[in-house]
């Protein structure tokens, strides 16, 4: 029982290439990329919602670009929940997956494992049969079938690539905010810090003495900070 078991498992493996699918461009990846661009973009508006003075405050107080910028936000969510919609409902062909497979010359695949009832990587040989396997799968379509698989097929792919390429600008531009803003924060903390270990060792600096270290740590710090930090 446990050959024949064993012989299941390496004949599934060894067939996974027959069933390829594009490592990073499937039916399946496209819906959980659309997911995780949703929930990083409700953390965002839940970040920006939770601090509205940083948000002006890196943008130079203006409250146009601080709404638009967080209606970004809010207009991609809309656009993925309804390409979301859109996939559940509209006419997806059943060899969408196989479409690109076919045309994933060179690229990295994956292949269905019966036996495991999951997909996995397939070596670089593995991804030339698979390649082959989609090719020979798609010209069984009649010449209509496969002009409307390309139609529908690279409608997805363009609806997707957008919002993935939407996403990927927007988030550099929030990064850029937060690493910004968390500078600014970690500075006014070190300086408080500074500030209260001065006022206590120079006795509410009454004495003025350089040779206070904590004073000249204080002084150090507000000398070196950024003309940016003061522009507020």
């Amino acid at each position: 029982m446990a050959n024949a078991e064993e012989t299941r498992r390496y004949k599934a493996r060894n067939l996974r290439y027959k069933k390829p699918i594009a490592k990073d461009l499937n039916l399946d990846g496209i819906k959980e990329a659309l997911w995780d661009i949703s929930e990083a973009c409700y953390d965002v508006q839940y970040y920006v919602d939770g601090d509205e003075e940083t948000l002006l405050n890196a943008l130079d107080g203006d409250e146009d670009d601080a709404y638009e910028f967080k209606m970004m936000f809010s207009d991609l969510v809309a656009e993925c929940e309804q390409m979301q919609e859109d996939l559940r409902n509209e006419y997806i062909p059943e060899y969408f997956d196989l479409f690109f497979a076919a045309i994933n010359r060179g690229g990295n695949m994956l292949g269905y494992d019966t036996y495991e009832h999951d997909y996995y990587g397939l070596s670089r040989c593995e991804n030339e049969w698979a390649n082959k396997e989609a090719v020979k799968k798609m010209k069984s379509l009649t010449k209509d079938q496969l002009i409307e698989a390309m139609q529908v097929c690279f409608g997805v792919y363009q609806a997707y690539i957008g919002l993935q390429h939407r996403y990927d600008c927007i988030k550099a531009a929030m990064d850029i905010l937060r690493d910004e803003n968390t500078g600014y924060l970690k500075m006014v903390r070190q300086i408080e810090e500074l500030y209260e270990k001065a006022n206590d060792a120079t006795e509410g600096f009454r004495w003025t003495y350089v040779g206070w270290p904590e004073l000249k740590e204080f002084d150090r710090l507000i000398e070196n900070m950024p003309q940016e930090a003061w522009i507020q």
